[in-house]
């Protein structure tokens, strides 16, 4: 009995080794290495290389990792493969022989992984020619967003031969490579000759630039490539080339409202048979006009032109007629704040508020807006000494005054016998919630501009890169009333002097003009005046 008990024991033990032997052990360091390389047949370099098939040999287990997708092959082919994995042995098979005396790179990028972890085989790269020698002219360079001058990581960086008809829009590149964490890029084993150059923000990852909402970047002059390495940055940017569109018309008693496709940056109307001047504004959304009412013009023909921030415009011929009744603008709330500080309702003293009246209106008393803090303790605005109505009668803006040491609830009343509609209807107005918090205080920033270029405009640009104020043409700069932050100063120059700083344009004979990003982040305190900033080429 003991003699087979112990037989079974001895048994278990054995079988229980031989499952260890082929399960992943529980436990233990997490593997973090990636394959290896081992050889490979064409071997890196190699010369004549013919037939149909590139074998890697790595020192573990092997996969693809979307390989069809992140494998680049330059000069581009055609040439269809399929992929086989054996273990530690991975193979292309190519549905026919590569071109006869070409250099080929094949960059694997992130296109083969481990077994276990998925690990990334990172920087692979094989070179080598099917004729006597290998090209051995190069080209380097860094790409940078325009507007930031921050490094493009991940971009496409194309090369297409300059006597060539296609570009990047029309087919994939001839040549091809990515760059680095740091925006930095490099060609290698290149065929002496003259390109054109591309950088891509590839969202698709085709290859193509066929999406205006993919960054790109590109010199009007082809490169000459040669053995001497050069370098070369691409700037990057959205070449837009689509018109605003009028999507929507709102008839009101008013006014008429125009919602564009796309931000409006200027915007213009005319009367078509007086070519008088419409009165309108451009609403906080950037996307819609209103063209209102006045004396002179009560309705009939217009000429709308509207531009989007990179000069593309749009005429429309538009019909405006006026709504019957205030239905639309009058029941609900008649108010609103249209210039809210990091979306919320917080105020400091100091700072400047708007409200938008939903109707056309007119001041007829001293006080018509009070701050209150209760029912009965405020502070009452004087007109026109505190308070300012636009142009077009519909914004009230003023200045929050002192009011109280600590942060509190107030609200602001708008008092309906003071302020009326123009056409005599009676108005009635909610009261405004707002917080006041304590004041804070501004700073400014002040310098000089030392560059050859004559027009030029500077630009305070706050943490996300928009535009806080700018001046424009000026040596020197000062930008004053300035919330306490970290900013950044920027410079775009208007190279052929016709008053505007322009972008790229869509046929890439044109890049865009230069932009200059001051080097150092610029600190502006409370109280504090900012002095010797110096802005040179």
């Amino acid at each position: 009995m003991k003699i087979i008990n112990t037989a079974f024991a001895v048994a278990s033990v054995l079988a229980m080794a031989s499952c260890a032997s082929v399960s992943s052990p529980e436990g233990g360091a997490k593997d973090t290495t990636p394959p290896t390389l081992v050889s490979s047949n064409p071997k890196d370099q190699q010369l004549n290389v013919d037939g149909k098939t590139i074998s890697l040999e790595f020192d573990e287990p092997v996969q693809q990792n979307n390989l069809q997708k992140q494998l680049l092959i330059t000069p581009f082919t055609d040439n269809k493969y399929k992929i086989k994995v054996n273990e530690k042995v991975m193979e292309l098979l190519f549905e026919k022989p590569l071109q006869d005396s070409t250099t080929y790179i094949f960059n694997f990028r992130e296109g083969i992984a481990d077994i276990t972890e998925k690990n990334i085989a990172k920087g692979l790269k094989l070179s080598f020619s099917t004729g006597s020698y290998i090209d051995s002219s190069r080209v380097a360079g860094t790409v940078v967003d325009l507007m930031t001058q921050q490094p493009e990581k991940d971009a496409i960086v194309a090369l297409y031969p300059a006597d060539d008809t296609t570009n990047i829009r029309k087919s994939r590149p001839y040549y091809q490579t990515q760059t680095d964490a740091t925006g930095q890029f490099k060609f290698e084993n290149i065929r002496e000759g003259n390109y054109k150059i591309f950088a891509l923000l590839d969202k698709n990852t085709n290859s193509l630039y066929d999406n205006e909402a993919e960054k790109i970047g590109f010199l009007e002059d082809p490169i000459s490539i040669k053995p001497d390495t050069q370098q070369v940055t691409l700037r990057t940017f959205r070449l837009d080339s689509k018109k605003p569109v009028s999507l929507q018309r709102q008839k009101l008693i008013d006014r008429l409202a125009i919602t564009y496709s796309e931000g409006i940056e200027k915007v213009k109307a005319l009367n078509a048979t007086t070519k008088d001047t419409i009165l309108l504004k451009a609403l906080p959304d950037g996307k819609t006009i209103e063209l209102f009412k006045t004396p002179k013009f009560n309705g009939g023909k217009v000429l709308v032109t509207a531009s989007d921030s990179l000069g593309n415009s749009t005429i429309d011929t538009i019909q405006v007629d006026f709504g019957q009744d205030y239905t639309q603008r009058i029941q609900g709330a008649s108010i609103k704040l249209i210039n809210k500080t990091n979306g919320t309702t917080t105020y400091r003293p100091g700072q400047k508020l708007t409200i938008e009246l939903q109707t056309q209106v007119k001041v007829t008393g001293a006080n018509p807006i009070s701050i209150m803090s209760d029912s009965t303790n405020g502070i009452k605005l004087k007109y026109p000494e505190q308070i300012t109505l636009d142009k077009t009668s519909t914004e009230l803006t003023f200045t929050i005054p002192k009011l109280s040491t600590r942060q509190r609830p107030y609200t602001i009343v708008l008092d309906s016998t003071q302020i009326v509609a123009l056409d005599g209807k009676k108005l009635r107005f909610p009261e405004l919630p707002i917080t006041i918090g304590e004041e804070q205080g501004t700073g400014s920033v002040k310098g000089i501009v030392n560059i050859p270029a004559k027009s030029f405009t500077v630009q305070l640009l706050d943490g996300k890169y928009n535009v806080v104020k700018e001046s424009k043409n000026g040596r020197g700069f000062q930008f004053r009333d300035v919330p306490p932050g970290i900013y950044t100063i920027r410079v775009l120059i208007d190279e052929n002097n016709n008053g505007k700083w322009e972008r790229g344009t869509p046929d890439f004979k044109k890049e865009p003009e230069k932009v200059m990003i001051y080097p150092n982040p610029i600190e502006i305190r409370a109280n504090w005046e900012l002095e010797d900033i110096k802005i040179e080429m």
